[in-house]
């Protein structure tokens, strides 16, 4: 017989024994507590927050250079506003979950069966955040592919390139949605995270895949853009007495050269957060290491 069925059984002590088996699930690991506790955490978290309020500010001034300041077609336009604001979501996404952790690292280190989150519950939040961050992923190949075509292509003008730019926003749009379903596809989610930016323990194998295929991807996307930028270059004055012609190619090689400097900083960012990633996990892993020993030796 189930404790349920038990009969006369006082319902406060059911609700007090759930309560208590459901905080013994979610209570912080020692490391989870001395993770929280460290000084480097709060330092990154303040830098995440400061690094989302000058993507802000600069993200407006970026928009209204794109709109009113620049030589480039609206088929690029379209593409830069939409690699702006998968920017912005990201920042925000991910300076939300920055301001809770600093919230829980100085009010909430004492109370460690409160601060953290089950994995089902941030299962939502993880899988926007990655639409975001691989929308600026595909956003950037989506730039490479409609520069492609404005460069090679003889005709790339009027309703064509509205036509070209609009299929590759729905296509980044429907592959950046179903990253994040794919990478948690099957996941038991039954685990606990002490922030909802970190992978839950199933997928961490997938979370790796992942992020190995965005750097590549991302170093692709600046290898292609420097070589059109430079094939641009050297055929800009191929076209000397055609005006038309010409004003084309110059919107090409500034196009170029913008997307070019995009994909170097998209290229440095994604270096330095997967290195960071595999640092934490390595470090991670090697005390995960040391306490077995541990255990293992004391029995």
């Amino acid at each position: 017989t189930t404790i349920d069925t038990l009969p006369g059984f006082p319902i406060n002590y059911l609700v007090a024994f759930r309560s208590l088996e459901m905080s013994d699930l979610t209570c912080a690991s020692p490391e989870q507590q001395d993770f929280l506790a460290s000084r480097n955490l709060a330092i990154s978290q303040f830098v995440d927050v400061i690094a989302a309020l000058v993507t802000l500010f600069s993200t407006y001034r970026a928009i209204q250079l794109v709109l009113h300041k620049s030589i480039f077609q609206w088929s690029t336009k379209l593409l830069l506003l939409q690699n702006l604001m998968y920017a912005v979501l990201y920042q925000l996404s991910y300076s939300l979950e920055a301001i809770l952790l600093l919230y829980k690292h100085f009010f909430k280190l004492g109370e460690i069966c409160d601060y953290l989150q089950t994995e089902a519950h941030c299962a939502p939040y993880l899988e926007f955040m990655l639409a975001a961050t691989s929308g600026m992923i595909y956003g950037q190949t989506g730039l490479m592919v409609e520069r492609v075509i404005a460069t090679f292509l003889p005709d790339y003008t009027g309703k064509k390139t509205i036509r070209v730019s609009c299929t590759i926003l729905v296509l980044v749009f429907v592959c950046s949605s179903i990253t994040g379903k794919l990478l948690t596809w099957d996941d038991p989610l039954d685990g606990a995270l002490l922030a909802c930016v970190m992978f839950p323990r199933a997928s961490a194998a997938r979370a790796n895949i992942y992020f190995c295929v965005c750097v590549f991807v991302v170093l692709f996307n600046f290898a292609v853009s420097l070589s059109l930028r430079w094939y641009n270059t050297r055929t800009e004055y191929s076209t000397r007495f055609k005006l038309n012609a010409r004003f084309q190619k110059r919107e090409a090689i500034e196009s170029t050269g913008t997307i070019c400097f995009l994909s170097l900083s998209l290229f440095i960012f994604m270096l330095i957060y997967s290195l960071g990633i595999c640092n934490i996990k390595n470090v991670k892993q090697t005390q995960d290491d040391h306490i077995q020993q541990m255990r293992d030796m004391w029995g």
